[in-house]
């Protein structure tokens, strides 16, 4: 009973990350994301014989990067590599679209490179994060085929939704569509995994899924800490029409807008305290700021969005840090700056940054502990350093909290 095995090795031990790659993977489809967790659609799992796809397919034990890798570049990240991965050339970026620019959290260096990649790859759409139109306050994977409509959703989204189950109703649709996607570490991981498999989904996702950009994080946050942080702002979710986790001058406000017109705002820093209550064991315990197997990744290049989110007037110029990984990558970065809707200049990742200290922290923290954890980029390395708790590293404005 295959399922089972899911079951036991990765949902009872509270190792799913709720990318939907066991949905779109199952060749039996019999999987079906239920909220945050895969659920069976029949009564028993019988009907899969012996097949172990959803298991294989999962990157919640095991990530399959050494494997990844060795697909992708030819070899292995070393240890000096542990946390950025393999990469060819880092930049820091921004959109010289004024408007966009605005909009965006970070510069809008993600939207300007899916709309590059749009037009320089030939893609037919892109598979991004929005909200549920019945629910706004939760996110949810969009498909736009059109490059005018990614400004709309040109902004971080710190929630945990089943991102990849799309891609399955995506392709019955329309099974040569040229599909770009962003995700983070663990979704694009699993949708490595699904590259690499022998199956029909397999194949599809390796032939058909031909650009992918990951954004860096440092922990996503379950439906709960934006529904009870909305809570908090006295705000009904029946009354929510959209939520915004970075809106307004940099580094943004956590933002929600009502059906009756109303805004209401609080700031970053306290919408990030308030979500590290809502974590999973999963994304606590992950070893992984960016996956490393993206065209490019991009991380905010603000090295301490909380800080700056914790001053009146933020003195931060806003842009992103871009990390090109693949030649596909270099493309679609190169077409960006030569179309001229890409400023681009030199950069590098400190050793300051403030998501990836915590994100190196809370790993240390749980290679320490005798909990399953997933699997790390490099086979039996572990992070040998003194934890600093993450109530240390974001503290908050008032120490007596």
């Amino acid at each position: 009973m295959p399922f089972r095995n899911l079951e036991e090795t990765i949902l009872s031990s509270n190792l799913c990350t709720s990318c939907g790659a066991c949905q779109v993977g199952c060749p039996s489809d019999i999987i079906r994301m239920d909220g945050l967790h895969p659920k069976l659609t029949v009564d028993t799992d019988a009907v899969c014989g012996t097949c172990i796809d959803c298991l294989t397919v999962c990157p919640g034990l095991d990530t399959g990067v050494p494997e990844s890798e060795q697909q992708l570049f030819g070899r292995q990240r070393q240890v000096e590599e542990r946390w950025l991965g393999i990469y060819d050339s880092i930049h820091a970026g921004c959109s010289t679209d004024p408007v966009l620019f605005e909009c965006s959290a970070s510069g809008g260096s993600v939207t300007t490179l899916l709309a590059s990649a749009m037009s320089c790859l030939k893609l037919d759409c892109v598979v991004v994060s929005g909200r549920e139109p019945q629910r706004p306050w939760r996110a949810a994977s969009v498909v736009c085929y059109d490059p005018a409509e990614l400004p709309k959703t040109a902004q971080s989204t710190y929630q945990l939704f089943a991102h990849l189950s799309i891609l399955k109703d995506l392709f019955r649709e329309n099974s040569s569509l040229r599909v770009g996607l962003v995700g983070i570490a663990c979704q694009i991981q699993a949708l490595r995994k699904l590259q690499r498999m022998d199956n029909f989904w397999g194949k599809l996702a390796r032939e058909q899924i031909l650009f992918v950009i990951e954004i860096a994080c440092s922990s996503s946050t379950a439906p709960s800490g934006t529904e009870t942080l909305i809570d908090s702002m006295e705000i009904p979710l029946e009354k929510v029409k959209d939520v915004r986790y970075r809106e307004g001058s940099y580094p943004g406000e956590f933002v929600v807008y009502t059906q009756d017109g109303q805004k209401a705002s609080t700031t970053l820093w306290e919408a990030v305290r308030h979500f590290k209550n809502h974590k999973t064991h999963r994304c606590l315990s992950c070893g992984d700021w960016m996956s490393g197997l993206a065209d490019i990744s991009v991380c905010d290049g603000d090295p301490n969005i909380f800080k700056s989110s914790q001053q009146e007037v933020s003195s931060f110029a806003k842009h992103g840090t871009i990390l090109v990984r693949t030649q596909t990558g270099a493309k679609v970065l190169e077409w960006a700056k030569e179309s001229h809707v890409l400023k681009t200049w030199s950069t590098v990742i400190g050793g300051a940054n403030l998501g990836l200290e915590r994100k190196r922290n809370r790993r240390a923290h749980y290679e320490g502990l005798q909990l399953p954890i997933p699997e790390g980029p490099i086979p039996g390395y572990r992070e040998l350093i003194d934890v600093i708790p993450d109530e240390q590293l974001i503290p908050s404005l008032n120490q007596n909290d």
